[in-house]
């Protein structure tokens, strides 16, 4: 059945995200891309090590004079989650693939996934790269 809109199958790889045409000297965008996605591949492991290692009850003192906050729920997951969903779309965005960020879930299963399991679809997202347009 084609879909309804008959744009969608056509849409360019970033969907309508901003684009331009730039002239730049400085290192490879290829590295760039290198590096985001070891940032990815490590927040990945953390994010999963928080969540099977830090205990729930782990807790501090709170910032006022309220009950204990919990470290893991209110502090490193948040950050953590954060992190790896900016340097989703970084790495995402080097690639011309901006248009994956869109699905609403993407984060949640790409941090289903066991570690070999991210590391290859990361592989299919640099097999299908164009870093540099």
């Amino acid at each position: 059945m084609p879909p309804d809109d008959t744009d969608d199958g056509l849409r360019p790889p970033n969907d309508n995200a901003y684009e331009t045409n730039e002239v730049r000297t400085g290192p490879p965008l290829e590295y760039v891309a290198e590096k985001v996605r070891h940032t990815l591949e490590a927040l990945h492991s953390l994010i999963h090590e928080t969540r099977q290692r830090v205990s729930p009850d782990l807790s501090g003192a709170a910032a006022s004079s309220g009950p204990p906050a919990s470290l893991r729920e209110e502090y490193l997951l948040p950050t953590a989650l954060y992190a790896f969903r900016s340097a989703l779309v970084g790495h995402l965005a080097l690639n011309n693939m901006l248009a994956l960020a869109n699905d609403n879930d993407l984060d949640d299963r790409l941090l289903a996934y066991s570690r070999d399991a991210f590391k290859e679809w990361l592989d299919r997202i640099d097999q299908a790269d164009s870093v540099t347009g």
